[in-house]
């Protein structure tokens, strides 16, 4: 360093080389070896039937599922060893059960039931560091990552009751019901715990986790002025510049006071979900079907677990700028009307025309549900620090952490409330998501076992998820932090119309191939993702709206089988899309998603097998397969943003899956 920096800026492989050096030196963590991706999963099913009486039969499985997959949350070639988790060793529990009765020839019951248990933690690989990024143009990241710092303790319960009649009247097949699910999610979430260092480049890390002994420039309050001559914040730049520091940001969940604890991210929450539906499909012609029916659901929220008036944002609920109550509101009114029709124009089967309309909610996930009930401010709060043109902030007080340590919140007397905390809530119109659907189909017989097909699907999204922060800068709520508010403004429209072939199975072949064109627009393509907000200016939300980060204007499938004689079956499939979008960075306005990546799609796959028959009930069943048979590169890219600040708990970048083949035996039977 210091007479180095200029090589190290210049080289990306300089710098992969200084910071591996770096790490081994500084903490005794080698991170140029190999990382092995081991999968570990083993499953066990057991089921059981019995025909009651001549009217009733009930049947009952249990399944068990256990795993342990090391180096499975990272897969991105500049990342070190130390970045990285474990899932698990996961051990899921599952007791199914079904009752059907009989009534009348016409009239049936189906009564259904499950139980799960599912202990799932997932652990951060060996390191002695937290969380750190660094650079732009290639990003680096080596320690424990921000969600499992060092461990996450998640055990899940979910009971399920569900029961339908169907009664067979004349041209109408009717069948109503409801169900009951009950879900409970206990966990120590320990993410932030010990914090997310990201820093501008390599060379900036370098001085700011060097020790502050090795003099100026160096340890938590070096800076690096217009020139590139690195100071200490409180000295004065040659010329005049201003100095800033080379930490971009630094997060972390603390507790009220003191050293963090696991009573920091302990929570137990539980989901009530409610449902009755009632549906009918009614012949009401020869060659017309008619299908109407309504839904209604409920989803039940958790009530917060410490009094919204004693939180952080407490003092702020009267006042009507605050955007939340402190819970959040369950969901009651979820009515889903649903219509379809099939017509057989002539009668023959030659041409069929299909349509479908339905409005379709969505339920909210726990995950964004527990940061509104822990995020208050005094069970945990938000800790931010990082820079400025000139100087540096830290919503804790005082000065930058040193790394590779974390922020110790200050004592503050009994009965006072933080300053600066950071907080999450749920706003007081939050809504869940509601799709708009509607669907039309039509279907040719053009020869033989031969269809020709057209699908055209318009998809509306309403209320979905959004994060925003009102509170940037502490502007409206002076003793708050960051407020990340859980809002449902936040639209999206798909459009696609597909055209196909396919044929049915019939001279020892079939076939299928179609091809959609379509696009897929929204604002906020985000809705698990609570620690970064994804807008340009949330005053002018409006220039989000854009090709969504799922976009892909061009897909193309196509499968086959084929009896090819002397008893070898062959099939084939090729998979093909277009690239999705990405941003500039930096943003100007109205340029959400205005490029494309470099991850379009193709591979053409293939398998060939011999079955012997051993005798009529066994047989062996020699195969060849091949997949990616062309080797395409298949790019993996799933960024909307630069790499530095992304936020994902699975990642995946780089050259996609190469080509491969495949020997392998099995026995049938």
């Amino acid at each position: 360093m210091g007479v180095n920096d200029t090589a190290i800026a210049g080289s990306a492989d300089c710098q992969r080389r200084a910071l591996t050096n770096f790490f081994k030196t500084r903490f005794g963590q080698d991170e140029n070896q190999p990382v092995i991706h081991s999968i570990n999963n083993s499953a066990a099913l057991g089921r059981f039937d019995w025909n009651l009486t001549p009217r009733n039969s009930i049947g009952v499985s249990y399944n068990f599922d256990y795993s342990k997959n090391t180096n499975q949350t990272f897969d991105v070639p500049t990342y070190g060893n130390s970045a990285n988790g474990i899932e698990g060793p996961s051990k899921i529990n599952v007791i199914n059960g079904n009752l059907f009765t009989t009534v009348s020839p016409t009239k049936l019951n189906e009564f259904h039931m499950s139980y799960s248990r599912e202990n799932r933690p997932r652990n951060a690989v060996s390191s002695k560091v937290p969380d750190t990024a660094m650079g732009f143009a290639t990003t680096f990241r080596f320690g424990q990552p921000y969600f499992l710092e060092p461990a996450i303790d998640e055990l899940f319960w979910r009971t399920d009751w569900s029961d339908k009649f169907s009664i067979i009247r004349g041209a109408h097949n009717i069948k109503f019901g409801g169900g009951w699910v009950h879900s409970v999610n206990t966990q120590v979430f320990r993410g932030f715990f010990t914090g997310r260092y990201i820093f501008s480049d390599v060379v900036g890390f370098l001085h700011y986790a060097s020790p502050a002994s090795l003099g100026s420039g160096y340890g938590p309050r070096a800076a690096v002025c217009g020139n590139g001559t690195w100071i200490n914040f409180g000295q004065t730049c040659p010329g005049g510049s201003a100095p800033n520091t080379p930490m971009l940001l630094y997060l972390q969940h603390a507790a009220l006071s003191g050293p963090t604890t696991d009573a920091a991210g302990a929570s137990s929450i539980k989901n009530e979900d409610y449902g009755l539906f009632l549906q009918d499909s009614w012949k009401a012609t020869r060659n017309l079907t008619l299908n109407y029916g309504l839904r209604w659901e409920a989803q039940i929220f958790p009530d917060p677990t410490l009094d919204p008036a004693k939180t952080a944002y407490g003092p702020y609920l009267s006042n009507p700028l605050f955007p939340s109550d402190g819970t959040i509101h369950n969901q009651k009114k979820m009515f889903q009307p649903r219509l379809g029709f099939a017509w057989d124009a002539a009668g023959n089967g030659r041409s069929v025309l299909r349509g479908s309309w339905g409005i379709y909610n969505a339920r909210q996930n726990m995950l964004t549900q527990v940061g509104a009930i822990t995020t208050n401010g005094i069970q945990q709060q938000s800790i931010a620090a990082g820079g400025f043109p000139g100087g540096f902030f830290n919503t804790a007080g005082g000065d930058l952490p040193t790394y590779p340590g974390v922020v110790v919140p200050p004592s503050i007397p009994a009965g006072t409330l933080p300053v600066g905390a950071g907080v999450t809530v749920f706003s007081k119109d939050y809504a869940n998501p509601r799709i708009y659907t509607t669907n039309a189909a039509f279907q040719q017989r053009v020869a033989q076992d031969v269809f020709a097909y057209v699908d055209f699907a318009w998809s509306k999204g309403v209320h979905l998820t959004r994060f925003i922060n009102p509170n940037a800068n502490s502007v409206l709520f002076k003793n708050l932090g960051d407020v990340t508010d859980t809002v449902s403004s936040a639209k999206s429209l798909y459009r696609g119309v597909t055209f196909g072939v396919r044929k049915r199975f019939s001279r020892r072949f079939q076939l299928e191939g179609n091809y959609t064109y379509s696009q897929d627009w929204d604002d906020d393509s985000n809705e698990r993702d609570p620690f970064t907000f994804r807008y340009f200016d949330l005053n002018r939300l409006y220039l989000e709206y854009s090709p969504s980060d799922r976009d892909e204007r061009h897909r193309f499938n196509f499968f086959s089988y084929w009896e090819l004689g002397k008893g070898f079956i062959a099939d084939a499939r090729m998979q093909a899309h277009s690239a999705q979008p990405i941003s500039p960075d930096p943003r100007k306005g109205a340029d959400r998603n205005s490029l494309r990546k470099n991850n379009e799609f193709f591979s053409f796959d293939w398998r060939l097998q011999r079955p012997f028959k051993l005798n009529e009930r066994f047989a062996i069943v020699p195969q060849i397969e091949m997949f990616n048979t062309f080797n395409n590169a298949n790019n993996v890219n799933p960024l909307i943003s630069p790499g530095l600040f992304n936020f994902d708990g699975f990642l995946r970048q780089g050259v996609g899956d190469p080509r491969q083949a495949q020997l392998s035996v099995k026995l049938t039977f």
